[in-house]
């Protein structure tokens, strides 16, 4: 995996506010990241998780019904997400919410609110960490 580029990536934006999906997705795509996907809350972020092979889900802590926190701790805790990369971005800047997400398996954490700048320099972390992940088999060009 390590050639992959944005361009490449197949990312997923959840979070609750339209607003802040549309500018994360503004973002990405300025970046050169192609494939964008939504998802208004952690159910319907499940149901596309179940259809499609993202590289990186972008959750929101807070959010009506499950949070994202959870969200990332059911996947974490399936293997067939072992290669997918989580951030976090949320409002909740303190210490204690870093840590226990960083815990629970999410390769970066962002505050709220979200420049581009501080995105692109996330994703830089995040592409090194998708980069060092070993090739699923199904992922094996023949």
């Amino acid at each position: 995996m390590a050639d992959m580029k944005i361009s490449d990536m197949k990312t997923l934006v959840v979070d609750d506010h339209i607003i802040i999906r549309h500018d994360l997705e503004k973002f990405l795509k300025n970046m050169g990241c192609r494939h964008v996907d939504q998802a208004a809350n952690a159910e319907e972020a499940q149901k596309k998780i179940a259809g499609e092979q993202y590289n990186i889900v972008f959750l929101d802590w807070n959010m009506p019904g499950k949070s994202g926190f959870h969200l990332l701790q059911q996947c974490r805790a399936d293997k067939a997400f072992d290669n997918v990369a989580f951030v976090i971005v949320s409002a909740e800047s303190d210490d204690r919410y870093i840590i226990e997400a960083l815990k629970a398996g999410a390769t970066s954490y962002i505050v709220k609110p979200v420049s581009e700048a501080t995105l692109q320099e996330h994703l830089v972390k995040v592409l090194a960490w998708i980069g060092k992940r070993p090739v699923p088999p199904r992922q094996q060009s023949a």
